[in-house]
Formats: C-alpha cells, sequence, structure tokens
C-alpha cells in the first residue's frame, strides 16, 4: 500500500514538474496581402469580344506555402517563426489578377483558373520573386517583386505577348508586417502596369 502511494506522490510530482516547465507554444501572426488598387474601365479594343482565362500562377514551391520567408544577405535564407500566410502568394496573386482584370472590363469575360469553358485566350503568370531582403545586420529590408505574364492563343497554342514586370520598393517597418505592407504596394503596381499592358496589346491585336 505504501508503495502504491508513493508511485502515485511522485507521478503526481512528476506531472506538475512537466506542466509547469512547458511553455505555451506562441501565437502565429496571419498576415494577407492588402491591395488598393482600383481597376480603369475600358470600353473598346479589339479583345472586348473575346474571353480570357486567368491560369493558376506558378513559381518556386515557397510561394506554394503559407511559410513567410525572408532572404537576409546575400546568400541566407528563413522563414519567420511567429509569422504566416492566411493565403498562400501564389493563390493571392491570381485572384489579384483575376479580379483587376474584370475590373477593367477588357475582355469580354475573364474567367477563373478553375474555370472548365472554352476561352479565346489564357494568361499565364510565373512568380520568379516575391519576397523580403534583409541586410546581413537585419536592420533594413525591401521586398522584390518580379512577375512575368503570357498572352496564349488558345486556338494556336502561340505565346500572342509576353512581359516580365519588376518593382522593388523599401518597408516601412523591418519585420513581417512591414514586408506584408510593402509586398502588397508592390503588387498594386504591378497590376496597374499589367493592365495597361494587355490594354495596349488588345489595341495592337
Amino acid at each position: 500500500m505504501k508503495n502504491r502511494l508513493l508511485i502515485v506522490w511522485l507521478t503526481c510530482i512528476a506531472v506538475i514538474t512537466i506542466t509547469g516547465c512547458t511553455s505555451p507554444t506562441p501565437a502565429q501572426n496571419q498576415y494577407r496581402l492588402n491591395l488598393q488598387t482600383k481597376a480603369v474601365k475600358v470600353q473598346t479594343g479589339k479583345c472586348r469580344q473575346k474571353t480570357l482565362k486567368v491560369e493558376h500562377s506558378f513559381g518556386d514551391k515557397l510561394y506554394m506555402s503559407l511559410k513567410m520567408y525572408y532572404v537576409e544577405g546575400k546568400y541566407a535564407q528563413y522563414s519567420y517563426a511567429q509569422s504566416r500566410w492566411a493565403q498562400t502568394p501564389n493563390d493571392a496573386l491570381t485572384y489579384a489578377v483575376t479580379e483587376y482584370l474584370r475590373a477593367m472590363n477588357l475582355f469580354k469575360s475573364v474567367q477563373s483558373a478553375d474555370s472548365k469553358t472554352k476561352n479565346d485566350y489564357r494568361l499565364e503568370i510565373n512568380i520568379e520573386d516575391f519576397m523580403q531582403y534583409f541586410d546581413e545586420n537585419e536592420k533594413n529590408s525591401f521586398v522584390n517583386v518580379v512577375i512575368t505574364c503570357n498572352l496564349v492563343d488558345e486556338a494556336s497554342h502561340k505565346t500572342v505577348a509576353t512581359k516580365t514586370f519588376h518593382f522593388k520598393q523599401k518597408t516601412l517597418s523591418d519585420d513581417a508586417k512591414g514586408g506584408v505592407i510593402a509586398l502588397s504596394n508592390a503588387l498594386d503596381e504591378i497590376l496597374k502596369e499589367c493592365g495597361l499592358w494587355l490594354q495596349g496589346v488588345c489595341l495592337d491585336k
């Protein structure tokens, strides 16, 4: 009986000790891109009677992850321990481009990547860079966004036009939130440039 009581007593002490030493897992901050771009509606152009499908954007697998990555110095790459994306960058970018082009009214209709309908054109989006960069002391940071768009004729499967968009911006704060704000601003600018490029392509066709 004494041995049983001793075992129970030691077990209780062990549980209390382990519980007391275990620290709670810090909560992760979740961020999403906040775009403020207002598309200018276009009523004329040779694409007005054509339909467009925006394909899922593609690129390095890290852009398809909810982890938030950043680069330090020339070689080191890390992910934020307490911050993550609420939506993967490639999904957020695909949605942003689709909604922006719909608002422009440049095409007869703009279909999402999951659409099964037949369309006249498709827009392929390649994410080449979508990252926050720090110097080696982690005291200064900026974001760099590089995206290539290809407009493809579905009937001939030939590329009608292609263009790469670049945008670099310093962050207001050297942390995950500062990176998200700067990336949102950069994507705003690229959406404008992409819309103007497509408008020019449609006028030239």
